[in-house]
């Protein structure tokens, strides 16, 4: 490539990844905190793209080969501090929270929610709804590993076609039940074609100002969805909305521009350190961010008690978000810096888990 050719978006990408991540992390925690949602009890009914753009990232950096060995890596890599969270929380929820129930629920609601993975059964278990993400992301990934092992033109067109049959239909057809399909296979099914157009977008060099320009198409778009009181919860399969077409291609014209636009203030920031940071670590910031919140609620006036100025519910909003993150992004780093916690709550690969290593003899375990 000469100089003066500019990168493709998926280079561009590379180049600002943790930052991206970074600040999708920070809109997911203002998402959750009910300060924020006091503030503008409206703005976020509609709010899926911050998720989506941790869904297209699965797009976004090459093709992964389907086997035993994938699958095992990604199970350990989301799964394992998945469930380290899920106990905890599912604990505290029971102690604090759940009052009457028997123990033998409380044990049937978390092996449900660690086995299954659904957004309500999560809820159900821990209180927390948001934990579901880990699990889908599973899903979703070794759903897009085996549409990649797929290696005739027919077959992957084939797999397209489903796609996006899934993606228009999904919302007309969804029924309870999809809620228990394991690993969020329904949400996976439902973004997929999102992710295959997201991955052939990032092979595009882009002129300079499609940044600003997707940052006003992006705004445009969610204000519009805003403004019609669209209600969206892609975790829950609360999609119904988007059984009306413009609707659809608003929240999906929302989700790309959305990426688009994260990249272009990524690579423009002034503040940086910490938003890589906080990326590099966006795993364990985002399962940790709402037992924070939890705990803050105890010690925190509750929004729905706060009789105060806009500003003063803005300030609320602002702080209490800071210190959420800060104290994951915190507990995060102390995980990763000790090689005995992240092997054991956020190990990297099969081979790597202690229980795999213990359960071979103390060699490692080999996967075909």
């Amino acid at each position: 490539m000469s100089g003066q050719e500019s990168p493709n978006l998926a280079a561009q990408l590379s180049q600002v990844s943790d930052r991206v991540k970074g600040i999708l992390i920070v809109l997911v925690a203002v998402d959750h905190n009910d300060w924020f949602r006091q503030l503008a009890p409206r703005m976020f009914d509609p709010l899926t793209f911050h998720v989506l753009g941790f869904f297209l990232l699965a797009f976004s950096f090459g093709t992964k080969p389907w086997c035993g060995r994938f699958v095992a890596d990604r199970l350990v890599r989301y799964l394992v501090p998945f469930w380290w969270a899920l106990a905890a929380a599912s604990l505290a929820f029971g102690l604090f929270f759940r009052g009457g129930s028997s123990l033998v629920d409380g044990v049937i609601h978390f092996l449900l929610a660690a086995l299954i993975g659904g957004a309500d059964l999560v809820k159900a278990s821990s209180g927390l709804l948001m934990l579901w993400f880990l699990p889908c992301l599973f899903g979703l990934t070794c759903l897009l590993a085996f549409y990649d092992s797929l290696v005739t033109r027919r077959a992957r067109q084939v797999g397209l076609g489903l796609a996006l049959g899934a993606h228009v239909l999904l919302p007309v057809l969804v029924q309870p039940w999809m809620q228990w399909l394991p690993f969020g296979l329904a949400v996976a099914a439902d973004v997929f074609v999102l992710g295959l157009i997201w991955r052939q977008l990032l092979q595009r060099r882009l002129p300079g100002y499609v940044g600003p320009l997707a940052l006003i198409v992006c705004i445009a778009c969610y204000g519009t969805l805003v403004l019609a009181k669209t209600h969206i919860e892609i975790g829950t399969l609360e999609i119904r909305a988007m059984t009306n077409p413009l609707i659809l291609l608003l929240h999906d014209v929302t989700a790309i521009s959305a990426m688009v636009t994260m990249i272009w203030v990524a690579e423009n920031v002034a503040v940086t350190h910490w938003l890589d940071g906080i990326g590099k670590h966006s795993l364990l910031v985002y399962l940790m961010h709402p037992i924070f919140y939890v705990m803050l609620s105890m010690l925190w006036v509750s929004p729905a008690q706060a009789d105060g100025s806009k500003l003063m519910l803005g300030l609320h909003a602002c702080v209490t978000t800071a210190i959420a993150v800060s104290l994951a992004y915190g507990i995060a780093r102390l995980v990763s810096g000790s090689p005995t916690l992240s092997t054991w709550i956020a190990p990297r690969s099969w081979r790597q888990w202690p229980i795999v290593i213990y359960m071979s003899g103390g060699s490692r375990a080999q996967l075909s």
